[in-house]
């Protein structure tokens, strides 16, 4: 309205109060007795000029159909009988009406006298879009699915919605005037509120996380957004809380870091626990000592193939609770995976503390457990190596641990030794060696050498048993009983092993043709190779390959190998036999054959390991044994094979008891397969003369 002409004179009183309102959001004029205006504020101008067609005059508050009662209530106003007065639904009219809400007040002059009425003006529309808009956030609040409590500027509650009764089991008539302490279960630290309290008094918000009570004693956690209510002055005059009961969420949370952390069998720390707690105890070194130990039961594989998973999975059940009844806080037992457990010692005085701990570990692992039926006996080896001594890093100590615990298997199972540095050298040379015999065959470093199996009566030559050798380039000599077992280890062995196979059927014609004898060649089969599914069709590749005639080949088996999946091992030395070979048990004696299988299995030769034959004549406990085996053998049909002679004496012995064949160092070493031809081309059939 700043185009409106003025009318007559307003008094100071009145231009103050209106300049004190030009940037009010509220519309804002002074009105004469008349009801006409005498100036108005920029929020006034705007709201009118919604109606273009409204007169640009004084009196545009009198085009209503209220005007006669705007002009009653001015009249009492400037009579002085009352402050103030407001009208509502106050419409004008013009191309658009205006619904106004008038709230008018007496302005005094300095005798006293009323010289003007303030009118704030409100959009009536506006003023039931907030009413509407506040209802519905009550409503909103009052079926929130969040727990909504608002308290006074002191904390005592003046309101809960229905969502905070649900989840508390409270009622508004228990709680108001109370402080919300009442909700504490005393799990959530004291730190926590006092953060809370320090913030929302300084007036800003607070979200955050709250184990409470509910009314029935029951835990639950509460998810807060806590908000102070300040008036104009900045005063602080109610909190408001609106919570969610989120404990399903933190109950799956809490599963899902058990599932990350746990291993989910045993209830043991898992693998990323272990490694957190190693990396933890290295980075906080102490004065006393901190050790590793590596577990790795003995011979698990079997009981798991032999009696199942299910059998597998009681015995780490109950293998995770005797180290638990072990071991003690704040020491700690992790499970690594398969049959791999570790335990971190923490804060020994000594080294004899250690040794206690393992050999309380593997006293208590020993004794007998029932698993469907059948005792079990489980042993385990333990790899030491001390945090922070041995190494600084998870790797470094994993790595010592290993060569430790693999270091105790080697020195015979069921024991535990500690990391020295020689074992870092002795795993430098097995890796370097593994290197080494991955290329061995390509390099034309592995050999044959054959050990002449020869009739003890006659002396003749029989047949020669194929060794391999390995010539390293640098180190020379490499033992069997070294690069053998590592063949095994890294699946080598398949390999390595068919080569074998063909080369000792392709030497096997030579002699033959060369020597003109109906000898036979005998071949080691190793683990890996009895269960390589191609075994049997290998074999008769390489004899239709070679031209060796299939009766002249005999395989051997060590009898451990045999027995230790029985109906696998008929099933394939029958088709083995189908091919024409010949099959033979090595190192019998040394193993746990049943009779009753045995029988069963299509073999023609057992061959009396060495072991047993070292000792005779004088050793009864041999004389014993190599008897019996030669008996038994004897009542099955079956030839028997002497290992490991070395003298005359053992040699006439085994004849005078009913051994025909054998072999050892009496006789020959083992030789390179021109030497074999050599030697037994001057020697006539029957006059062989020992060495």
């Amino acid at each position: 309205m700043a185009n409106v002409p003025e009318q007559g004179t307003v008094c100071a009183e009145a231009e103050a109060a209106l300049q004190s309102l030009q940037s009010s959001p509220l519309g804002a004029c002074i009105l004469d007795v008349h009801g006409r205006c005498q100036g108005s504020n920029p929020a006034l101008t705007s709201l009118i000029s919604l109606s273009p067609s409204l007169p640009q005059t004084h009196d545009f508050f009198l085009h209503s159909a209220s005007a006669n009662q705007l002009l009653s209530q001015l009249n009492v106003l400037f009579s002085g009988t009352q402050a103030s007065f407001s009208l509502n639904q106050y419409r004008l009219y013009g191309d658009e009406s205006l619904d106004l809400q008038l709230h008018a007040s007496a302005i005094h002059n300095q005798q006293g006298e009323v010289c003007a009425a303030l009118v704030l003006v409100q959009d009536d529309r506006i003023h039931r879009k907030r009413e509407l808009e506040l209802k519905q956030f009550s409503n909103a609040v009052e079926n929130s699915g969040s727990a909504v409590v608002i308290t006074d500027a002191r904390g005592h509650i003046e309101y809960i919605n229905p969502r905070f009764s649900d989840i508390t089991g409270y009622d508004l008539y228990e709680v108001i005037g109370r402080k919300p302490s009442f909700l504490k279960s005393g799990n959530t630290p004291d730190e926590v509120y006092a953060n809370l309290w320090g913030t929302v008094l300084s007036h800003r918000k607070w979200r955050g996380t709250l184990h409470n009570r509910r009314k029935d004693g029951l835990l639950y956690w509460s998810f807060q957004s806590i908000s102070p209510i300040v008036d104009e002055d900045g005063k602080l005059t109610n909190i408001v809380s609106v919570s969610d009961d989120i404990t399903q969420l933190k109950e799956h949370q809490q599963q899902m870091e058990r599932l990350a952390f746990f291993d989910p069998l045993t209830d043991l720390g898992n693998r990323r626990h272990f490694r957190d707690q190693l990396e933890e105890l290295i980075g906080s070194p102490g004065d006393k000592l901190n050790a590793l130990l590596l577990l790795d039961l003995d011979h698990f594989k079997k009981i798991n193939d032999t009696m199942g998973h299910e059998a597998g999975d009681t015995l780490l059940r109950t293998v995770a609770n005797r180290l638990r009844f072990c071991i003690n806080t704040p020491h700690t037992v992790f499970r690594l995976g398969g049959d791999e457990f570790a335990v971190l010692l923490r804060n020994l005085s000594s080294l004899d503390v250690i040794r206690r701990y393992c050999d309380d570990i593997i006293e208590l692992l020993a004794q007998p457990l029932d698993i469907r039926m059948h005792q079990v006996r489980v042993t385990v080896s333990v790899g030491i190596t001390l945090v922070g001594i041995d190494a600084m890093d998870v790797s470094g100590l994993l790595r010592n641990g290993d060569l430790a615990m693999y270091r105790a298997k080697h020195v015979g199972r069921n024991t535990y030794q500690f990391y020295t540095a020689e074992m870092n050298a002795a795993a430098h040379r097995a890796m370097t060696l593994e290197h080494d015999l991955r290329r061995a065959l390509d390099r034309n470093e592995l050999e044959l050498v054959y050990q002449p199996q020869i009739d003890l009566q006659s002396g003749e030559m029989i047949g020669m048993e194929a060794l391999m050798r390995w010539y390293h380039p640098t180190e020379g000599a490499i033992s069997p009983a070294e690069f053998i077992p590592m063949a095994e280890e890294t699946g080598l062995i398949i390999q390595m092993g068919r080569w074998a196979l063909w080369q000792a059927c392709r030497d096997g014609c030579r002699v033959r043709h060369q020597l003109q004898r109906d000898i036979h060649i005998a071949v080691n089969i190793s683990a890996r190779q009895f269960d390589d599914q191609g075994l049997a069709s290998c074999i008769e590749s390489v004899l239709a390959d070679t031209g060796l005639p299939p009766h002249a080949l005999e395989l051997e088996i060590t009898e451990g190998l045999m027995m230790e999946d029985y109906r696998h091992s008929l099933t394939l030395l029958q088709k083995l036999r189908g091919l024409g070979i010949s099959l033979a048990i090595d190192d019998f004696g040394t193993g746990y054959s049943s009779l009753s299988y045995l029988k069963k299995m299509p073999v023609q030769v057992l061959k009396i390991d060495r072991s047993f034959v070292q000792g005779l004549p004088e050793d009864r406990d041999d004389l014993a044994i190599t008897s019996t085996i030669i008996l038994m053998a004897r009542q099955l049909g079956l030839q028997v094979l002497a290992e490991g002679i070395e003298s005359e004496e053992q040699r006439q012995y085994l004849v005078a008891s009913g051994c025909r064949m054998g072999q050892g160092f009496l006789f020959d070493r083992p030789q390179p397969v021109q030497a074999v031809i050599e030697r037994y081309s001057h020697e006539p059939a029957g006059q062989l003369q020992p060495q």
